[in-house]
């Protein structure tokens, strides 16, 4: 039995964006095509040329992996539910949806960045799952104008900062990190309180002297190595976070350009807990029922449209969704968040 090919109109429905386009199945199977062999010579040739090439990631996001970190973030912001907190000193309440952190090391940079991503960075997000319950981040990883990695992580649940740096720091310090941070320091206030020139423009004279009898008290064994705001407009930052950490450190860069001083970062540069990571949205095959909702919310909401001879996309909210009539679109969505990510939305949506 030859194989036959059929199209399925098919719409994914995500957050802020419903793309439309024709699924293709193949019954009963796909066919397989041959493809030709290289002879030896060519495959050692093109093995040569793959080794010697000098294409590089330069911590740089590809476009499709922008879409990929804003879509998983995009899906984090959703899901994110109002929580609220008493402060310990003030006994006040206040809410947010996620909270930002930033992870720094306190001293020089000596092992490789996919070290530091693979002993510091993975046990820091095994410790939040385990301890805290965190089930949905995303990271992203950085360089400092130091030269040194920095990560930055999106969460949907509420740690406390002393928590946060607590747990980094016992876990960077089994690379030396602190330690060496520790002597450092206290080479340097060997005669008590001394100006750090260099940092003035940003850290001002008093700020200075709190954080050197703050980390005199601790012996210089806590440095202030992360920080951790929560945040609670998402309607504000939504796009700014998706701007921020899809960013590129460097647009453009030939590793043949002889910059001593600009180093580039090795590996991944972000990624997802595992939910987030392989996000294909909603897949909505296009009834006639269907077909009627989604034209006439398009119609009715007014919303940027993009076509292609292949698909179309529609910049629009699911709350529009459902403003402009879209109640079985909704509802597949719904359902399809239950499904994947054991979370239930309710209506109406504060996106």
């Amino acid at each position: 039995m030859q194989p036959t090919l059929t199209l399925i109109p098919t719409l994914s429905v995500n957050p802020h964006q419903i793309s439309f386009y024709n699924q293709v199945c193949w019954h009963p199977y796909k066919p397989i095509y041959d493809k030709p062999v290289k002879d030896s010579k060519e495959r050692i040739n093109a093995s040569d040329n793959f080794l010697k090439s000098k294409r590089v990631a330069a911590g740089n996001v590809s476009k499709i992996a922008k879409r990929k970190l804003g879509r998983a973030v995009d899906y984090l912001l959703l899901m994110a539910d109002d929580k609220y907190i008493n402060k310990q000193i003030t006994g006040r309440a206040f809410n947010f949806k996620v909270a930002f952190i930033t992870l720094t090391l306190p001293s020089k940079q000596v092992h490789s960045d996919n070290e530091i991503k693979r002993k510091c960075l993975n046990s820091f997000l095994i410790e939040i799952e385990r301890y805290h319950k965190v089930k949905r981040y995303v990271w992203r990883a950085e360089l400092q104008k130091n030269g040194n990695i920095h990560f930055h992580i999106l969460i949907d649940k509420f740690v406390h900062w002393n928590d946060i740096r607590n747990r980094w720091n016992r876990i960077i310090n089994k690379l030396g990190y602190v330690d060496r941070y520790r002597e450092k320091m206290k080479e340097f206030y060997r005669s008590g309180f001394a100006v750090r020139e260099d940092l003035l423009k940003n850290w001002p004279i008093e700020k200075q002297r709190a954080n050197y009898k703050a980390n005199k008290l601790t012996d210089y064994h806590n440095p202030n190595s992360t920080d951790i705001h929560s945040l609670k407009k998402i309607r504000n930052i939504k796009y700014y976070l998706i701007k921020y950490m899809s960013k590129n450190e460097i647009e453009s860069k030939s590793v043949e350009s002889g910059v001593a001083d600009e180093r580039i970062q090795q590996g991944r540069v972000w990624s997802a807990s595992q939910s987030l990571l392989k996000l294909k949205g909603c897949q909505v095959p296009v009834d006639s029922e269907i077909e009627k909702e989604i034209i006439a919310v398009v119609e009715k909401s007014g919303c940027k449209t993009f076509d292609s001879e292949y698909y179309s996309v529609f910049i629009i909210s699911l709350q529009e969704v459902l403003s402009f009539g879209g109640e079985k679109l909704f509802k597949y969505f719904s359902d399809y968040l239950l499904d994947v990510f054991d979370y239930s939305i309710q209506k109406p949506m504060l996106l």
